[in-house]
């Protein structure tokens, strides 16, 4: 029963990392294409600093739930395959771009564009970086599926 109370945590803490990550990219970000560059700033950066929090706290919860999984195996992931360590070499990447975005990069390009007129390419660089991010992230999961599912 723990097993699976902690497989389900897992699960819905990858759902929301995933699914804020989707929604900023298909939906928000979209929705500010018409507003003044002060303004769709100021949004960016209240609504990024409020999911930051809730998805780095995600974040944490897939990794302490994926440490406890595991351990369930017996820190032997070579018995759950090769996808395995495309996940976790995967996961690495993924935190890694998520420090560099959350903590480096998207903290100053948002400062750069209250300030400037037009684009500026480090903006343009943390919106790739976004995107990259999701992509790593929707690998993770093909990577879990293939873990879970033993192919």
């Amino acid at each position: 029963m723990f097993s699976m109370l902690i497989v389900w945590i897992h699960i819905l803490a990858a759902m929301f990392w995933i699914g804020g990550m989707l929604f900023f990219s298909l939906v928000l970000i979209p929705s500010f294409r018409g507003l003044p560059p002060p303004e769709r700033a100021d949004l960016m950066s209240r609504i990024g600093q409020r999911y930051r929090r809730t998805g780095w706290i995600s974040l944490g919860v897939l990794l302490i739930t994926g440490l406890i999984r595991l351990y369930h195996l017996g820190f032997a992931p070579m018995r759950a395959g090769e996808w395995i360590w495309a996940k976790l070499g995967l996961i690495v990447v993924m935190v890694m771009l998520t420090v560099l975005h959350d903590l480096i990069l998207g903290p100053r390009s948002i400062r750069i564009s209250r300030s400037a007129t037009g684009p500026h390419p480090l903006q343009r660089t943390v919106r790739w970086m976004a995107r990259l991010n999701l992509a790593v992230g929707l690998f993770i999961v093909l990577a879990a599926v293939y873990v879970a599912r033993g192919y």
